[in-house]
C-alpha cells in the first residue's frame, strides 16, 4: 500500500515533468519562429539598402565622370548639360530601385 502511494506520487510528478518539458519545447519553437521572423525582416532591409546603394553608386559614378575638369567639346553649345545628365541619371536610378523592389515583391523575396 505504501509502495503504491509512492508509485502514484512519482507517476504524478513524471506527468508534471512531461507537461513542463512539452511547454518548454513549445516555448523554444515559438522563440525560434520569432527569431526567424526578425531575421527575415533584416534580410529584407538589407535587400532594400543594397539596391539603393547600387543605384546611388551608379548616380555618383555618372556625376563624378561629368564633374571632372576635363574639357568636353560637345559640351560647349550646351551649358546646362551636366545638370540635365544628373537629373536624368537620378530619375533612371530611382526607376531602377522601384523595379528592383517590385521584382523582389513579385518573386516573393519581400512581403508587401
Amino acid at each position: 500500500m505504501l509502495l503504491e502511494a509512492y508509485h502514484m506520487q512519482i507517476d504524478g510528478t513524471l506527468n508534471k515533468l512531461t507537461t513542463l518539458r512539452e511547454y518548454i519545447d513549445n516555448t523554444e519553437d515559438y522563440i525560434n519562429i520569432q527569431l526567424d521572423n526578425h531575421r527575415d525582416q533584416l534580410i529584407q532591409l538589407e535587400l532594400f539598402l543594397s539596391s539603393g546603394t547600387v543605384c546611388l553608386s551608379i548616380y555618383s559614378l555618372v556625376a563624378a565622370i561629368f564633374g571632372m575638369n576635363i574639357p568636353y567639346t560637345w559640351n560647349e553649345n550646351h551649358r546646362y548639360m551636366f545638370k540635365w545628365v544628373c537629373i536624368l541619371t537620378g530619375i533612371l536610378c530611382a526607376i531602377l530601385v522601384v523595379l528592383i523592389i517590385s521584382y523582389a515583391r513579385h518573386k516573393g523575396f519581400v512581403r508587401s
